[in-house]
């Protein structure tokens, strides 16, 4: 399992990769061709968001189980 520090690192990469998306896209309403830089970030991105999906659900079940005294 990952430590919480892996965890922040892919949130940080998630959000910068956000940001670097949406500067994409500009250019390429601008007439940029962009598609394939584009296409290679949101591949990641869909990566990085399955994986803290999983978290998100692994992390809740945690917290059930403390609540009932696990």
């Amino acid at each position: 399992m990952k430590t919480t520090d892996e965890y922040s690192h892919l949130v940080d990469e998630y959000v910068e990769r956000s940001a670097r998306i949406d500067k994409l896209v500009e250019k390429s309403r601008q007439g940029e061709d962009v598609a394939q830089e584009l296409e290679a970030l949101r591949a990641k991105q869909r990566e990085a968001n399955q994986i803290l999906q999983k978290l998100e659900v692994s992390s809740s079940s945690i917290w059930e189980n403390i609540g009932n005294g696990g």
